[in-house]
């Protein structure tokens, strides 16, 4: 008899889990998610794996809706 052990799930990024977003006030916690910091704070995009240059947007969170951009309101 075989006995066959799962993969550990492999975390690319520590800060965040992948997600993209850290809690604004604790940046090594991350913003959504099992292990998501409960302090409220608002989210902030990662420095390790979501960091932006000048004029790029930073990844958005799965299931996050644009409402007003740099050209006002969408309808």
């Amino acid at each position: 008899m075989w006995i066959v052990a799962a993969a550990p799930l492999m975390i690319k990024c520590v800060h965040c889990e992948d997600c993209g977003w850290v809690c604004e006030a604790h940046q090594d916690k991350p913003w959504e998610g099992p292990h998501a910091c409960p302090c409220g704070a608002p989210g902030a995009p990662c420095p390790i794996c979501n960091a932006t240059n000048d004029g790029d947007a930073p990844r958005m969170p799965d299931g996050f809706k644009t409402e007003v951009d740099k050209d006002g309101w969408r309808h």
